[in-house]
């Protein structure tokens, strides 16, 4: 669970940092590129401001006023800078490889600024062999243009500045996504671990330990509140049961004691009589059967009552020994009765059952399937280790039920259409389904193909 919520986490935290980080980091890099433009153009027309006193003089050449400028301009800017008479031709810059008096108006910016407009961009230079970002402004006197002042960069240039400033963000970003890894380890810490010891107290619960509590005293505020809860509902539950157990044992002190001194009558009474009154004779041995099957009846309760309210531990068995053994039991009472009981098991297939159990489950499956099998069928029991699982199905060519009796088959005292006088108390089916569920497994009816009833119980593999 810890590492579900850590991965969560993460994964929320690298989903919000994508969705934010790659739209920002697009904005940034338009935003440092305008920002460098801006930068440039600001300091073009400060220097044009300085250029203007050189070239309003009357010679035109004296390039002591500005140079100085450009020289203190070089000193905190890489930036080329250079200043261009009315004419084109280069009075000053900050480039020693560049002479001056070199003819500057056939490139289109300084062209542009020549006619008094600033002009912006990115061109070819064939004199740089790359790429050049530049901002040209114009000399202005009045109406007159004076010259030109071009700041300029390679574009590689000004495309590191960008990208290192995106490498900023994206460094931002990867500290962001492990402060959030470090806060998402600390919270699925403290959450994952009250809840773990919650859901091992489930468990035990589950199991039937009704002494089973959880702690409510560390984690998150919720989750001390639902171990409360928890811990409340456990405590209820255990009393319940409790006092359930208590009640199953006063029931069965005294319904046992006058159900067999009952019977004793009964039987001292048909003793008395004997054959001599046919009819009283037959009365008495009715009684007595119902009494039996009343007597039957209550200890299947007991035990039906006491598997549900008491904790269940499972044990190791060999599914295929058990059902061979349980089959051998059967087939002389089958023999009896003209049915053949064929078994098809590996030669071994270990489950988890509560102890005694998996007995219990066969005899039911086999009694109920030998109730209702015609004469000269067969049943057949079949164990299947797949997938995890212990699978064993009794089959048998029996009427059936449709899908509705199947789904009511496992309630208490249901019985199906084809039982009939008083033989079987109806609880049979509902035993089976609780020492499924006991041991961790399930039982199910379903249709079998050609007739009859395929009664399944699945265990886990061991």
């Amino acid at each position: 669970m810890r590492a579900r919520l850590i991965a969560g986490f993460a994964g929320v935290a690298v989903l919000i940092l994508t969705i934010f980080s790659i739209p920002m980091t697009r904005f940034v890099a338009t935003v440092e590129r305008e920002r460098m433009v801006t930068e440039l153009e600001r300091d073009a027309f400060i220097l044009a401001g300085h250029a203007k006193e050189t070239l309003s003089a009357d010679t035109g050449s004296q390039l002591r006023s500005i140079q100085p400028y450009i020289d203190a301009y070089a000193k905190v800017s890489d930036a080329r800078v250079v200043v261009t008479n009315s004419d084109g031709r280069v009075i000053a810059s900050n480039d020693a490889s560049l002479v001056v008096g070199t003819d500057f108006s056939n490139r289109p910016e300084i062209a542009t600024a020549l006619k008094g407009a600033p002009a912006t961009g990115e061109r070819d230079s064939s004199t740089l062999g790359q790429v050049l970002a530049y901002v040209a402004v114009p000399v202005l006197s009045g109406d007159d243009t004076l010259g030109a002042v071009r700041l300029s960069h390679p574009k590689s240039h000004v495309d590191e500045r960008v990208r290192n400033r995106v490498y900023g963000i994206i460094g931002a970003g990867l500290i962001s996504f492990v402060a959030a890894l470090v806060v998402a380890v600390l919270l699925g810490s403290t959450i994952s671990r009250p809840i773990g010891r919650l859901r091992r107290a489930t468990d035990k619960l589950g199991r039937g330990d009704f002494d089973a509590r959880a702690e409510d005293d560390q984690g998150p505020r919720e989750v001390r509140e639902l171990a409360r809860s928890f811990n409340a509902m456990s405590g209820r539950l255990g009393l319940m049961v409790e006092n359930q157990r208590h009640f199953a044992g006063s029931v069965s002190h005294q319904l046992r004691t006058p159900l067999t001194a009952l019977r004793l009558r009964l039987e001292q009474a048909e003793a008395s009589v004997g054959r001599d009154d046919s009819a009283v004779a037959e009365a008495l041995e009715a009684s007595r059967t119902e009494t039996d099957r009343l007597q039957d009846m209550i200890e299947q309760l007991l035990a039906l009552t006491r598997l549900e309210g008491s904790a269940t531990k499972t044990v190791d068995v060999d599914a295929a020994r058990v059902v061979r053994d349980r089959v051998e039991m059967w087939e002389p009472l089958a023999d009896e009765q003209g049915i053949t009981i064929s078994v098809q098991v590996p030669t071994s297939a270990r489950c988890a059952v509560v102890e005694g159990g998996l007995e219990q489950i066969i005899d039911n499956f086999i009694d109920n399937a030998m109730s209702v099998a015609p004469q000269g069928s067969e049943i057949r029991v079949e164990v299947i280790d797949d997938d995890g699982h212990v699978q064993i199905d009794v089959s048998d060519r029996g009427p059936g039920l449709t899908d509705e009796q199947r789904d009511f088959a496992f309630d208490r005292f249901w019985r199906g259409p084809a039982s009939t006088g008083v033989n079987g108390s109806g609880l049979g089916l509902a035993i089976v389904r609780q020492l499924a569920v006991a041991s961790g497994g399930e039982a199910e009816l379903l249709g079998n193909p050609g007739g009859g009833i395929r009664a399944r119980v699945r265990l886990v593999a061991r």
